[in-house]
């Protein structure tokens, strides 16, 4: 468990600043003998982890290479990269780096955040008709502005 969380905290350091700071807030809690919340906190930490590592290790996440048309029309496809914790992030000697510090790895987050960012908010929380009006509104107000240079 120890080297999954090794390895999925050093690529997505904001998931280990939120262990840290609730870790570092039992440690507080502790220092104020508040016990009661000691617990509830520490089992916040204890749930987050097991979480994470649930999500992570055994799992594997595959990118489909895209097809490619060169200039003379022929359609060429790259390979499939497949990722997982234990085979894809780590080697014997910690984190696998090619090409300069560079890590690659895909996993649930990456899967998450894609889905996350190609929501259109304003149709999400306004509806459809909204968003269309915006969209139309930001499009006429660049078409404005490109037009008085």
């Amino acid at each position: 468990m120890i080297d999954v969380l090794k390895a999925f905290y050093t690529i997505h350091y904001n998931f280990a600043a939120v262990s840290v700071l609730l870790l570092a807030l039992v440690i507080f809690l502790l220092t104020k003998k508040n016990y009661k919340w000691t617990i509830i906190f520490t089992a916040v930490l204890i749930v987050f982890n097991v979480f994470l590592y649930k999500r992570t290790d055994g799992k594997e996440w595959t990118l489909e290479a895209a097809t490619v048309k060169n200039e003379f029309g022929m359609e060429s496809k790259g390979e499939d990269m497949t990722f997982s914790v234990r085979k894809n992030w780590v080697n014997e000697k910690g984190i696998v780096v090619d090409r300069g510090d560079t890590v690659h790895h895909w996993c649930w987050v990456d899967v998450y955040w894609d889905k996350f960012a190609s929501t259109d908010l304003v149709a999400a929380i306004w509806g459809e008709n909204s968003s269309k009006k915006m969209m139309k509104s930001s499009e006429t107000r660049a078409d404005n502005a490109s037009n008085m240079k």
